[in-house]
């Protein structure tokens, strides 16, 4: 498989001018009503791999305190509104523009975590009255104790999960389909557990086992060991313990040795 760190490798010189020629869109733009705009997504992150579908450079542009101005009037219409951004091409490049009112801590509080990961991973391209690095400082001293309370809270679902309480509802009446489906839960919030300890949000459930391969503190063979836990005989009593035990033993123990 190839992971992030290897497309970021073999992407960077590609990255770099989507940058610089998106730096260079963005110094084109008249700024007299924003106060901050961020790159964020894949180009972002180092890991934009356009395929026969292309690809968006995502932005977050925060509009100064008081102002009404609209994506439209600043970028023109949007030319593609069945995605749920501002998105124009500019010069044969595509931009799905989030456009907001400045991101303060209390809005940050808001996002569920999916956006929380986004806003943290982006660069900031546009912030000269430094009004979202000095928020981004408040934002930062939320993050780790709220990764915490993640961490605790997923773990504590875990754990009820495999419960015994929980298994022997299914025990009773042979679904062992539905214990293999509880155990799989269970194991996507085990994957999210791995960015808490990590310093991390989790990205969106569609993306977090990717993304997992990159991150610093892993359970050891970290990509094996999760083949041999999703491998199942979804009707098998004996392949579930099988599996539990595995994911018990070499996932959540690891998960709770480590410190956010």
């Amino acid at each position: 498989m190839k992971n992030k760190d290897f497309i970021i490798e073999q992407q960077k010189v590609f990255i770099q001018a989507l940058k610089n020629k998106t730096i260079d869109f963005i110094n084109k733009i008249d700024k007299s009503e924003i106060e901050t705009i961020l790159l964020s997504g894949s180009v972002s992150r180092g890991d934009y791999f356009p395929g026969k579908f292309d690809g968006m450079v995502d932005l977050i542009v925060m509009k100064k305190n008081g102002s009404e101005i609209t994506a439209e009037k600043l970028f023109g219409p949007d030319q593609e509104p069945e995605i749920p951004f501002h998105c124009i091409k500019v010069e044969g490049i595509w931009y799905a523009i989030l456009f907001t009112d400045f991101i303060t801590l209390e809005n940050f509080k808001s996002y569920d975590e999916p956006k929380k990961f986004s806003v943290l991973e982006s660069q900031v391209l546009y912030d000269p009255n430094e009004a979202y690095k000095n928020e981004l400082s408040k934002i930062n001293q939320f993050v780790k104790q709220d990764l915490q309370n993640n961490l605790n809270g997923s773990l504590g679902y875990i754990h009820y999960l495999i419960s015994e309480y929980k298994k022997d509802r299914w025990y009773r009446r042979d679904a062992f389909i539905q214990m293999h489906e509880n155990l799989n839960t269970a194991i996507k919030a085990g994957i999210r557990c791995l960015f808490y300890i990590n310093g991390f949000y989790s990205p969106a459930e569609d993306r977090a086992f990717y993304y997992s391969h990159s991150l610093p503190k892993l359970p050891d063979n970290y990509e094996k060991l999760f083949q041999k836990i999703c491998s199942q005989k979804s009707n098998s009593k004996k392949d579930y313990f099988r599996r539990e035990k595995l994911f018990t033993e070499k996932f959540v123990n690891f998960i709770e040795t480590q410190k956010v």
